[in-house]
């Protein structure tokens, strides 16, 4: 049976050990903790390096820090390499782009994007660039001031799409690959209110799905040649009749492009879509989530397994994908404090 190798991060303390490096068993969904790592306050967001062997987590506090890791699944070992200012308050979010050398990462409550190098052995040098953002939106208690939530590389190019979820802007940047400054390029706005957060691309089509926590709902866009976004199609996350507070938080792409995914915090349940021939989506269904604040998940590969960070339950889950593509079955649940991201590690 095949095997897997999943990292965690999580809203843990300091002491606890926050990062966890888990076995996946492809074969039935088992979940065997390896190791854990202390010694860092909430690493709410992982990057692993393009070559494997190290990672990046953010540490989501006031001041926080981004700090790199050496990890060996094999052989169980993860070590920390060093640690630099993330130039704000509250990283929420960090990429590594294709090339392996930069670092990108956005503050959530100090609204900068920032750039660092990442050196041969793993370690983060010190802040190559940095931008601010500023604006606000409609929703007083969530969009009072500017507030990044990711930065994604679109694929096989030097672009980063910038989605802020306090002005309700998704902005693209260039990065100047021999000194990381970031040259803003585009923007679009999505609904007021709307609140994006995180985005996916296609595998192989010019597309970019956008969810947008505060309404719950999911974007469609196509990318032009220049590398703007041009909408598509805007569909809901949660039925009609559901009318309980819910903050919708992650999206995926299946690897094979025929799938979308997202996870919707409060009705704790993932949303699956078909992807059409034209890049627009159609709804599968809802399915449960295996626990409460389903904040992140990932998709195996082989698209037959989806693993389901579920904050507030402090579980994970292994659904299983049925013949339709959506999730069908909770198949394990792991105990583990505050899970709030998992990657593969490919």
């Amino acid at each position: 049976m095949a095997t897997s190798y999943l990292l965690t991060g999580s809203y843990s303390s300091e002491q606890e050990p926050g990062i966890k490096l888990w076995e996946f068993e492809d074969g039935t969904g088992e979940m065997i903790e390896l190791v854990g790592v202390p010694g860092i306050e909430r690493p709410s967001f992982i990057a692993v390096h393009p070559n494997g062997t190290s990672f990046v987590a953010t540490s989501e506090v006031g001041n926080g820090e981004l700090v790199s890791y050496w990890i060996h699944p094999v052989s169980r070992k993860i070590m920390e390499i060093n640690r630099q200012s993330s130039n704000g308050d509250h990283p929420a979010h960090v990429t590594i782009d294709e090339t392996g050398r930069w670092l990108l990462s956005v503050t959530y409550s100090g609204a900068t994007v920032n750039v660092h190098p990442l050196h041969s052995d793993g370690a983060i040098g010190e802040l190559a660039h940095s931008v601010k953002h500023e604006g606000s939106g409609p929703n007083r208690e969530r969009q009072d001031a500017a507030h990044p939530h990711s930065v994604i590389q679109m694929p096989g190019k030097n672009l980063f799409l910038v989605s802020d979820l306090g002005t309700d802007t998704i902005s693209t940047y260039k990065m100047d690959s021999s000194n990381g400054e970031l040259t803003f390029q585009y923007k679009v706005q999505t609904e007021p209110g709307a609140g994006p957060r995180h985005l996916c691309f296609h595998p192989t089509k010019p597309l970019v799905y956008s969810l947008n926590e505060i309404n719950s709902t999911l974007m469609v866009y196509r990318i032009s040649q220049e590398g703007q976004l041009e909408f598509l199609q805007l569909l809901p996350l949660l039925p009609d009749s559901y009318k309980e507070p819910n903050t919708s938080a992650e999206v995926a792409v299946s690897s094979n492009g025929r799938f979308v995914y997202a996870s919707n915090r409060g009705h704790d349940s993932i949303a699956s879509f078909a992807i059409q021939d034209n890049g627009t989506l159609e709804n599968l269904g809802l399915t449960g989530s295996g626990g409460e604040g389903p904040r992140h998940f990932a998709v195996i590969p082989g698209n037959n397994w989806m693993v389901v960070a579920n904050e507030n339950s402090h579980t994970l889950a292994a659904l299983k994908m049925g013949h339709s593509g959506a999730p069908c079955t909770v198949e394990q649940i792991v105990q583990t404090t505050a899970p709030v991201c998992v990657k593969v590690i490919k």
